[in-house]
């Protein structure tokens, strides 16, 4: 846990000043959480049963009341004493000393047993409404003050919690944003093995949902570490003041409750865990019914697709149940049943006078006030129970959003370095992406600067690893052997970044963004409408951009539903020509494309790799047939190089490659 927040403090720390802010709004708020108890307590006992305190005979004078011609006042001190006592609700007047203890009214008699079960009997006379409101009269100015005390403690109360509630809430809002930030970042500076390993959907949920528990972990936290806290502080701040004693025994709860919690906690984490990861799994199950949704229906697979999905929903609700059990069973319901228990004790214990010293009394205000520390004591256990599965979900999460924020992720530096000449050498390469399983076997490859070359074999041969690798879209790992070399240099040389500026590449899957045909063109480079329009036609796209409404400025549909798969193949080949690299990777680019538009970006080809060294992955042989030189890959192997009519003369596995794509009987050149 001190792991995770210490992770999450670095975004805390940039929110430093709403922090105080939030810290002190909850100490004021705490602070007069104390007073208002303390403030009733002398409403009841100074001032509302308070004038049931013995009232003496004296002359006129301030805070004096007049009864039966005589002055009495609780200030003075004389022989002449008077008495007012309050029986089910009805005031009576004794001119005696009564002392507290249990009454019982019979006519005029009332009789008082003490605490120290001494009896006495005394003729008491009840007062008229008159009469009650004048000694009260004394303690108006007095209440009125307590009460615009409380109220104002209130007011004061409802500014502090909401100043407290909008700095916490701009503080989740900052550091969510901050994290998603740095996921991103991150995610792009990752390697390529983890987007292998991870869905998809899975990832989404992560940099969406998960960061989510940042905020929530924050929030709960605040509630559990410091919130709770200053209520536990206050809470018997106000109880030591009213009775050491009683205040020391509710220590003796502490003990059950860690151990309580920490079976509770225990069980809860389990199934935390789980949920989360279902969550997750149900997220990246629904990504790919929504992205494969056509195959789906064309191949009726719809019933199969609903028992997955059906079968993992269930499997998460069986836990959230469980979850919710556990809560009910063992957790927030137990507290409250606890206090409730604790609360009866408490007025048992005033009601009876156990543990009383000398001279103490028990009175309305005092069980008021310890019944409202009780509840603030309760409450943050009640509270910890409560939050402690958010906690637990909010853990979970935090904890996977930072696998992605502090993953293992590229060298990210981005210096400029000249323009490569293209003399591409990979010497005695081979490759795995696991262990003792190689995908490329010593190849020896040299591509001069400004050369078309081709690479040709079938499915597994090797070709996109080797392209995979020129890309650095992977590394040669400790157990690979050789090197790749550009211009002399070792790639590992330079950042990933750095060295990908002068690289590019054409997928045979182009990946459309959402904008416009010119914002996909442009991707990032300063490159105006004019010059975007001119280089789309030069590579044939004159009647892409003449069939748009709105020519490079119409808006492309998710994943480039608007447009076929040759046009995404233009813009895809276009955008490659704004970057201007030096070395320009085509990935099986032609293999979706009809034959006008491959006889359109032939022609293309031909302007483009002037003054630049280009490696083209052919399905179609016809797009490299002028190439400078054709390498023929199998099983990982470089079997053959040469240029097309060398191989062809050869008659080896170009040549048989080459003559499965002719017509039968076509002339073979």
């Amino acid at each position: 846990m001190f792991k995770t927040m210490k992770k999450v403090w670095r975004y805390i720390a940039k929110y430093k000043k709403l922090l105080v802010i939030t810290l002190t709004a909850m100490l004021i708020v705490q602070g007069l959480g104390l007073l208002a108890p303390l403030i009733v307590k002398s409403i009841l006992d100074d001032y509302l049963v308070g004038i049931e305190r013995p009232w003496y005979e004296t002359t006129e004078q301030e805070g004096s009341v007049l009864y039966e011609g005589t002055f009495y006042s609780q200030e003075a001190t004389s022989d002449s004493v008077l008495s007012v006592v309050i029986y089910e609700g009805k005031y009576y007047v004794s001119f005696d000393d009564v002392p507290m203890g249990n009454k019982e009214l019979n006519g005029s008699t009332l009789t008082v047993i003490t605490q120290e079960k001494d009896v006495f009997t005394y003729q008491v006379t009840q007062l008229t409404s008159d009469e009650v409101l004048g000694f009260y009269q004394p303690f108006v100015r007095p209440l009125t003050i307590l009460i615009l005390l409380l109220t104002l403690r209130f007011f004061l109360q409802i500014v502090f919690t909401y100043i407290q509630r909008i700095s916490t809430s701009m503080i989740n809002v900052n550091i969510v944003r901050d994290a998603r930030k740095d996921a991103v970042r991150s995610l792009q500076k990752m390697p390529m093995t983890y987007f292998e390993s991870e869905p998809a959907g899975k990832i989404a949920n992560r940099v969406i949902s998960d960061v989510g528990g940042m905020m929530n972990l924050f929030s709960t936290i605040m509630n559990l570490l410091v919130n709770a806290s200053l209520s536990v502080i206050f809470a018997y701040i106000g109880m030591f003041y009213l009775d050491t004693r009683l205040a020391l025994l509710t220590f003796l709860i502490f003990p059950l409750v860690y151990v309580w919690l920490r079976y509770f906690t225990k069980k809860l984490n389990k199934i935390a865990v789980k949920v989360n990861e279902m969550a997750s799994m149900i997220t990246a199950q629904l990504n790919e019914i929504i992205n494969g949704i056509n195959i789906l229906q064309i191949f009726n697979f719809r019933k199969q697709t609903e028992d997955r999905f059906n079968q993992l929903s269930s499997d998460f609700m069986k836990e959230k149940i469980s979850e919710n059990i556990l809560h009910l069973s063992i957790g927030w319901n137990m507290i409250r049943l606890i206090g409730s228990l604790v609360t009866a004790v408490i007025v048992l214990y005033f009601g009876q006078g156990y543990l009383n010293v000398a001279g103490f009394v028990v009175t309305a205000g005092i069980i008021y006030a310890y019944n409202d520390y009780l509840s603030r004591l309760i409450e943050p256990v009640g509270t910890l129970f409560r939050e402690i599965g958010n906690l637990q979900h909010s853990m979970v999460r935090t904890e996977r959003i930072f696998k992605i924020i502090d993953g293992d992720q590229e060298d990210g530096t981005y210096i400029e370095i000249p323009r490569f000449k293209g003399h591409i050498v990979f010497d005695h390469l081979w490759f795995s992406y696991s262990e003792g399983t190689p995908v490329l076997k010593g190849i020896n490859l040299e591509i001069k600067p400004g050369q078309l070359v081709g690479l040709v074999g079938h499915t597994g041969s090797g070709k996109s690893s080797l392209m995979s690798l020129l890309m650095r879209f992977y590394d040669l790992k400790p157990h690979d052997m050789g090197n790749i070399t550009i211009d002399g240099l070792d790639i590992s040389t330079y950042s990933k970044r750095s060295y990908r500026q002068h690289v590019g590449i054409v997928l045979q899957d182009p990946a459309m963004f959402k904008g416009t045909v010119a914002d996909n063109v442009r991707f990032g480079q300063h490159v105006s409408d004019e010059d975007i329009d001119r280089i789309l036609r030069s590579i044939g796209g004159s009647r892409l951009v003449d069939k748009l409404e709105n020519g490079i400025h119409t808006m492309i549909t998710r994943a480039g539903g608007n447009l076929s798969v040759g046009e995404k193949q233009l813009i895809s080949f276009a955008r490659a020509v704004v970057h201007d690299p030096a070395i320009l990777v085509m990935d099986e680019a032609t293999a979706n494309i009809d034959t006008e538009t491959e006889t359109m970006l032939q022609e293309a080809l031909e302007k483009v790799r002037q003054g630049r060294t280009m490696v083209v992955i052919a399905h179609r042989l016809s797009t490299i047939k002028n190439a400078d030189k054709i390498v023929v890959l199998e099983n990982g192997m470089k079997v053959e190089e040469g240029k097309h009519k060398d191989l062809l003369t050869k008659n080896g596995v170009y040549a048989n490659i080459y003559r499965s794509q002719i017509k039968p009987g076509a002339e073979i050149s």
